[in-house]
């Protein structure tokens, strides 16, 4: 029964996050128009993650101290201290991107599965390649190294990309980009 339960979360959240994605990818950026804009984390689904964490790291130190659990109840709270903790900085405007007729600026780091605090901005013409991490972010990379970063889970994220192949139409973009 519990391997029946698991596929089945699995393809809810599968689905889920596909919808998601497409309707992120035809919303509204944070900002656009007349070659400028800018993309930010969607903030529903950063809450709803940040607060199933904080949930998911209570009941595990619930468990831990009300029940036998054990290494469960320790699994159970460093699991929702991650989830929680991963998705809090998309709550404020650190991980926003910009867009300009010149470039694009954003987070430059990556910490853990998530983006750091560090900033930079690339001119359009020094990037030489796009590509996709591990953790499903994208970015385009400059010259130097330096990149910046972004998700399929900002809103609108669907304009930068158009800018960025209006800029860029010689550098192929990931197929999910799309």
């Amino acid at each position: 029964m519990s391997t029946i339960s698991g596929v089945i979360t699995v393809g809810v959240t599968i689905a889920a996050v596909s919808v998601l994605a497409r309707l992120l990818r035809h919303a509204r950026p944070a900002a656009a128009g007349n070659g400028v804009g800018a993309i930010e984390p969607e903030k529903i689904s950063a809450w709803i993650t940040v607060i199933g964490g904080a949930s998911m790291a209570v009941g595990g130190v619930m468990a831990a101290l009300f029940t036998d659990a054990g290494w469960i109840s320790l699994g159970l709270t460093l699991m929702g201290i991650c989830c929680g903790g991963f998705m809090a900085p998309s709550l404020t405007s650190i991980h926003k991107v910009f867009w300009t007729q010149d470039g694009i600026e954003g987070p430059s780091r990556m910490f853990g599965p998530t983006l750091g605090a560090a900033r930079t901005k690339i001119l359009w013409s020094d990037i030489k390649r796009t590509g996709t991490t591990i953790t499903s972010y994208w970015y385009v990379e400059a010259i130097d190294g330096r990149r910046v970063y972004w998700s399929y889970l900002y809103k609108g994220f669907g304009a930068l990309t158009a800018m960025l192949r209006s800029k860029r139409p010689d550098l192929p973009l990931p197929a999910d980009m799309g």
